[in-house]
């Protein structure tokens, strides 16, 4: 496999509230972004503390093989810490974090995802959304209420219905995928899909091989048209092997 993963504070935030962090072992590779919201630095203390939960968590228990298992309770123990430090913190009050996880096996690849932070798989050229935002602007178009081309132009674009920590409870979206050589994965906050349509992502990645490159010429291309918002993207490129047992 090869991996590739990068952020920036983008042109308009004072802060980078998205964290990242990727753990690669012989038997799975775990892939984690979240987007942290908050006043007062608690965006960056949320999405921090939602990934590292979520890493030390699997980490502890990757002995075990139940991966989907595995990832569901970390990122149920990830919500509970966000939601005890806002809870116990007033600096930290009502903040809350997306997050996205992707976690892959031999040709398995587990997604869990909360809030807006996405994952998409490109194969043969093509660019697919796997999870599904949890925001305001998509339950309106699942509902009929607004048209794809209303949604484009939509004012409250970053309301998010489901995140981690504002709540003592989460649901938690699981997505499970075979893959097949040559897979690419693209999991990324909403700082790069506010920016760019698939047809540019597609567009910027059949130009480039090396997955530094791709992640670069990707936040460089969402910095040229506005830059409004942090941005973080990881790549992983499924090269047909199985994991060592």
């Amino acid at each position: 496999m090869k991996y590739a993963s990068s952020t920036d504070i983008g042109l308009v935030r004072k802060l980078n509230e998205d964290y990242h962090m990727n753990y690669i072992t012989d038997d799975f590779s775990l892939l984690v972004v979240c987007d942290g919201m908050g006043g007062h630095k608690a965006g960056e203390v949320a999405s921090k503390k939602a990934v590292e939960t979520v890493v030390n968590y699997v980490k502890e228990n990757e002995n075990k093989k139940d991966y989907e298992n595995t990832l569901i309770k970390a990122i149920t123990l990830a919500n509970e810490e966000v939601y005890k430090d806002s809870e116990n913190n007033s600096e930290h009050r009502n903040m809350g974090t997306t997050i996205v996880a992707c976690l892959v096996y031999d040709d398995n690849a587990i997604v869990a995802n909360v809030g807006d932070s996405r994952m998409y798989l490109y194969r043969d050229g093509e660019l697919k959304q796997i999870t599904v935002d949890h925001s305001l602007v998509n339950d309106l178009l699942s509902s009929g209420t607004i048209t794809e081309e209303e949604a484009l132009d939509f004012a409250q674009k970053n309301v998010i219905t489901r995140s981690l920590g504002i709540q003592d409870t989460v649901d938690i979206d699981i997505f499970n995928i075979k893959l097949i050589k040559d897979d690419l994965i693209l999991m990324c906050t909403d700082g790069l899909t506010s920016q760019l349509e698939n047809e540019d992502i597609v567009d910027i990645i059949k130009k480039e091989t090396d997955l530094d490159k791709i992640t670069q010429n990707l936040i460089d291309e969402a910095n040229d048209i506005e830059g409004i918002d942090n941005i973080t993207i990881t790549l992983y490129l499924y090269e047909g092997e199985n994991y060592d047992r």
